[in-house]
């Protein structure tokens, strides 16, 4: 098994707990029988517990213990292998375009707004796809390709997941130039529709934005859809990370408060046919309802095909037998049943007869 992977190790922590919760176990079972030795002689102590041993009880407790270890497995997201699924394609190739810039760490969306964007595109706009391309670019001062077109959701969503403000090189918020990166991305499939998703406050630092919306239009057909996170009115502070207590950017001793810029955005989106502004704010918002508007607009013709999944998730499998492991213990009793006769028998037996 050489090509096994995990989601996130971090899960592993927990086997701590699943060593400790063993070693009460067995700790458990060991006062047991000591607090049985003090009541009782040792003749009479098989006539009251019969069949009381070490070895029933350890095995309940591996059991109970293989039972954790199994979803410790299932929760770091084990992989491997290679397994093929029927998939249906509506030919829409979509690229992400995700703002990592500072001022996507604004919490006027909570957590803040990059957190809120990452979290709507890994929960809403994944499930809604369908089989159809996505892709994502990163961008500050430069964009950067993080996962390019695919149809294997797990590697986008382990992309996805390794962003932070940290991804891009350089800092600032260079749209323009990502819209560009996008448009020689995207290929010239003329039978697919193509689409950028920007997701992004609007701050641009003179890259053009809508020139290059334009030209991406014009060059490769492919329209743009912008969501305009954050306050566009008051603004909000951008915190700094480090240190002891709250600190936020500051030029010139006042804070900065970044303001989402709207009309920059309903500029570019206005200049392809198909192309969308939604000017998010400081609301709730779902990407599966937009990804469907984006579905009905565009007419395409499905197309059935199998795709060979690399690294497919087991964790089914390790909940499985985490369930075969609890339904186990709870059959195995802690001492064996003896005959009715026999037990009937002895000093209590005799007492009961008199």
């Amino acid at each position: 098994m050489t090509d096994l992977t995990f989601d996130d190790l971090r899960w592993l922590h927990l086997l701590w707990a699943v060593l400790a919760i063993a070693l009460v176990g067995i700790y458990g079972i060991w006062q047991r029988r000591r607090a049985l030795r003090i009541f009782a002689d040792a003749n009479l102590l098989p006539r009251l517990t019969p069949g009381v041993g070490w070895f029933r009880g350890l095995v309940r407790v591996g059991l109970t213990a293989l039972a954790l270890v199994a979803l410790v497995a299932a929760l770091v997201g084990t992989r491997w292998g290679r397994e093929a699924r029927p998939i249906v394609r509506r030919n829409i190739d979509i690229m992400v375009l995700l703002d990592v810039s500072r001022s996507m760490l604004a919490r006027d969306i909570a957590p803040n707004r990059l957190e809120r964007a990452k979290l709507s595109i890994r929960d809403d706009l994944l499930p809604a796809l369908g089989g159809d391309r996505i892709g994502l670019i990163t961008f500050a001062g430069t964009p950067t390709l993080a996962c390019p077109l695919t149809i294997d959701y797990g590697t986008f969503r382990l992309a996805l997941d390794d962003v932070t403000v940290r991804s891009a090189a350089r800092g600032g918020t260079l749209i323009g130039d990502a819209i560009r990166l996008a448009g020689d991305t995207l290929d010239d499939d003329v039978d697919s529709h193509k689409f950028i998703l920007l997701i992004t406050d609007g701050e641009d630092h003179e890259s053009f934005p809508v020139q290059a919306a334009a030209a991406a239009w014009q060059d490769h057909q492919i329209a743009i859809i912008a969501l305009g996170l954050g306050d566009s009115q008051v603004g909000s502070p951008i915190p700094l990370g480090g240190g002891a207590g709250e600190r936020y950017l500051t030029y010139q001793g006042e804070v900065v408060r970044s303001k989402a810029d709207f009309a920059t955005l309903q500029q570019l989106s206005n200049v392809s046919t198909g192309g969308l502004f939604v000017p998010v704010g400081t609301r709730n918002f779902d990407l599966s309802d937009i990804y469907r508007r984006i579905a009905r607009s565009v007419r395409f013709a499905e197309d059935a095909d199998q795709q060979r999944i690399r690294h497919p998730l087991k964790a089914h499998l390790f909940a499985l037998l985490a369930l075969v492991a609890v339904l186990i213990e709870t059959c195995v009793r802690p001492g064996r049943r003896l005959p009715r006769a026999r037990a009937a028998t002895g000093p209590l037996g005799e007492q009961e007869a008199a």
